[in-house]
């Protein structure tokens, strides 16, 4: 039986957040929160949500500053302490109780890591896709021209003229980004990307936790110097995570897995060899299965 997903909203910290839930949820279900990544929205989460079993309660936030949540009103707001803060309130409003699950992809997965490390008491499970570790990702840089290399197209997100390039351009980098033919057939999802890629307050608002990152990430072949001077965050999260991992992916090499378990003693990693970045997207059932197993159902 197919499940009612519905819109709700929220007030976090003087800013509205949109997010998605299923109609029907339990007090005694544990709650599994999804965050999205860049540039798309909650709605990247419904074809995953659609196999999850109903006795798994799911909420799925835009992002501040994404789709239907508000922008926020600096461009600091943007910082990942602050962001982490944010989500954090966020889940205290919307948790009523149950037990916490949290899914971060890309963007989402970049906060995800460091609200479990220093909000340990509102987690009990992590689950990754896709998403780079903060201090793994740092050292990757740092250590691996392969990885800058794969990195460089953030350049273009944090230029001053950046919403400028990518209107004119009508969003062929963002399109790009998601994939070969994902915009070929029209779907109600693509088609709610494009309108918010076309709000000059989203486009600004998604491009700020670019702009706003606390390492970025130098040139290819920058001199020794630069890289000695960069340093790797302290990291660590207690809490049983789930790693899950699609080895197409454009967006990182596998150097930002090195030494994971450092950071993270508890972790589980899975990879499909046959999956992208957009890992949930492209293969939910697979993703369905492990978080099933992960979870303990």
């Amino acid at each position: 039986m197919s499940t009612v997903v519905v819109s709700k909203y929220v007030n976090v910290e003087g800013a509205s957040l949109h997010y998605l839930s299923r109609e029907e949820e339990s007090a005694e279900n544990p709650l599994l929160i999804m965050f999205h990544g860049f540039p798309e929205n909650a709605h990247t989460w419904e074809a995953l949500m659609a196999t999850l079993p109903t006795s798994l309660d799911i909420i799925a936030p835009d992002l501040p500053g994404y789709h239907l949540s508000s922008p926020l009103p600096s461009e600091t707001d943007y910082q990942v302490p602050s962001l982490i803060s944010r989500m954090a309130a966020f889940i205290e409003k919307v948790q009523k109780g149950r037990k916490v699950i949290l899914l971060g992809h890309d963007w989402g997965g970049a906060i995800a890591w460091p609200l479990a490390a220093f909000h340990q008491t509102l987690i009990s499970k992590l689950i990754i896709v896709n998403a780079a570790h903060p201090s793994c990702f740092t050292r990757a840089i740092k250590t691996s021209s392969t990885q800058r290399a794969k990195s460089q197209y953030i350049s273009a997100l944090i230029d001053k003229g950046a919403e400028r390039t990518l209107t004119n351009t009508s969003f062929t980098l963002l399109k790009n980004m998601l994939g070969n033919g994902f915009f070929e057939k029209e779907t109600s999802y693509s088609r709610t990307l494009l309108n918010d890629w076309g709000k000059p307050e989203t486009l600004s608002a998604m491009l700020n936790y670019y702009r706003q990152m606390p390492q970025q990430v130098p040139q290819k072949n920058v001199s020794e110097k630069v890289l000695d001077d960069i340093r790797i965050p302290e990291i660590f999260i207690h809490c049983p995570t789930l790693l899950l991992w699609g080895e197409q992916d454009d967006a990182f090499d596998l150097s930002v897995l090195d030494k994971i378990e450092h950071y993270v003693p508890l972790i589980i990693k899975r990879f499909n060899p046959h999956a992208s970045h957009w890992l949930h997207r492209e293969k939910p059932e697979w993703v369905q299965k492990e978080v099933i197993n992960f979870i303990g159902f």
